[in-house]
């Protein structure tokens, strides 16, 4: 596949790429800055503290190795796409975190700004990973669980401070949400009360399958329009596929072949009829781009949307909140997704 930009989880600033949503390593060593690590004064407001201190030190390990927290960490940057939502749940407060796109201002979705409250954590943005301003921080923990670290400059970060990164086994993207959850839990010595977030979501999947049995076994999936009048599909390890199966739904068997190894894959109108399922779910996250559907004639003249049984996510919150598929993103956008489907569903010829 052609090193071009990826599906947007919704306009992010850090532009991503196929090999992840960051491009390459900053500029200069942040030398002065690192003798500040740790500190507690200065910069965004400390983070409410993480786990109790008996729950410390803790061990996590990733995909480079293992990394110990000896102690209640007290300013946490968050530089994974998301794991934001779940320090959030969890009462702990970055002092740093990305911002994803530029509307929202605060740096994190609907489903957060109570839980971020009053405070303004430092937004990162950018192509290019700000080292300097990190260390300026002075964190005495990076969590960057949902990311494409490359080795270089994880070790870089972690010249900084603890930080712990995706674990082992999974792909770039490609970490199912509980287990990504848990990962950052356990890093904020939060780990039981992280189970509980996640079974939560458990719970709320299990329950909308059993109101909706008509789920099934039917083929449903979610795209998104991309430039030259493509459209992109996602792996079932993606958290968009993983959405759609968590709800009981099956995605076309040749998804896989399209994507490989990747998490998401291109497709041009000639391969349009992969999208001819009982119920297609298109996150176009503006009305723009749904204005722009009208006009590619390969997708109208698809049987799922000539009879209706489309969803279409037309607003950049809810269309995140599916991408993002997080312990507090989720039931937001299932609140909205799930009587959608169920309609849709009805539509089927």
């Amino acid at each position: 596949m052609a090193d071009r930009p990826a599906p947007r989880l919704a306009r992010p600033l850090l532009r991503p790429t196929r090999r992840g949503f960051l491009l390459g390593a900053a500029g200069a060593t942040a030398a002065a800055a690192l003798a500040a690590c740790g500190g507690d004064d200065g910069g965004p407001a400390a983070s409410a503290a993480a786990g109790d201190a008996g729950a410390f030190p803790v061990s996590v390990r990733d995909r480079y190795g293992t990394t110990t927290i000896e102690r209640t960490p007290e300013r946490v940057v968050c530089f994974g796409y998301n794991d934001h939502d779940t320090m959030l749940a969890l009462g702990v407060v970055p002092v740093g975190l990305i911002q994803w796109i530029p509307e929202w201002k605060r740096g994190v979705g609907p489903w957060s700004l109570r839980a971020l409250g009053d405070a303004r954590p430092e937004l990162f943005s950018g192509s290019e990973i700000p080292f300097e301003t990190i260390a300026a921080l002075r964190p005495d923990l990076i969590l960057a669980v949902n990311h494409d670290l490359r080795a270089g400059d994880r070790d870089r970060l972690a010249e900084i401070c603890p930080l712990v990164s995706t674990p082992a086994g999974y792909p770039s993207y490609g970490l199912p949400p509980d287990v990504q959850a848990l990962q950052v839990g356990a890093a904020l010595g939060l780990a039981d009360r992280t189970r509980g977030l996640v079974e939560q979501v458990a719970r709320t999947y299990a329950d909308a399958r059993r109101r909706n049995p008509s789920f099934a076994g039917r083929q449903a999936m979610i795209v998104t329009p991309a430039g030259d009048g493509q459209m992109s599909v996602f792996a079932d390890t993606d958290t968009r596929g993983r959405l759609v199966r968590s709800l009981g739904f099956r995605q076309p068997a040749a998804v896989a072949g399209m994507v490989g190894d990747d998490f998401y894959a291109y497709i041009s109108p000639e391969r349009f009829d992969v999208m001819d399922v009982d119920v297609l779910i298109v996150l176009a996250y503006d009305q723009t781009t749904t204005g722009r559907l009208a006009s590619m004639p390969t997708y109208q003249r698809l049987g799922v949307v000539r009879r209706g049984a489309t969803v279409i996510v037309d607003d950049v919150d809810t269309a995140m909140a599916l991408a993002a598929s997080t312990v507090t993103s989720t039931p937001y956008a299932l609140g909205d997704l799930v009587p959608r489907l169920r309609a849709a569903l009805a539509k089927r010829a």
